[in-house]
């Protein structure tokens, strides 16, 4: 029997992972692409003229020169703020593109039921 690729615990039964760790996958996934996406339509809106580039504008936090644009939501891909560097690090991740909820909807078979998690927490 194979072992988790992810937690090294749990048996393989979708390919190399185990159920809650290919949920987890999907969503970490999902959340990347959402961040592609956004960052995407940033550059497109800046080659078409819609958005001036972040370094004319200085930063919405501390007033230093802002180097790129901070997504807060990236289900707005285009409601973007310019700031520094050391904000954007400093304000961390955006709200993901995909919701647990839309997860669940779309794989259902890869969220753990309430009676496993208690299994899995038990062992």
């Amino acid at each position: 029997m194979r072992i988790c690729i992810a937690c090294d615990v749990s048996p393989a039964r979708y390919g190399r992972r185990c159920q809650p760790c290919t949920a987890e996958h999907i969503q970490y996934m999902e959340f990347g692409r959402g961040k592609r996406e956004a960052g995407s339509a940033v550059a497109k809106a800046k080659r078409k003229g819609m958005l001036r580039p972040a370094s004319e504008f200085s930063c919405t936090d501390c007033s230093a020169p802002a180097m790129e644009y901070d997504h807060r939501d990236y289900n707005k891909p285009l409601d973007v703020q310019p700031v520094c560097r050391s904000c954007n690090l400093r304000r961390g991740s955006a709200i993901p593109r995909i919701a647990v909820a839309e997860l669940a909807e779309k794989h259902p078979e890869l969220i753990p039921s309430p009676a496993e998690s208690t299994d899995k927490a038990a062992a």
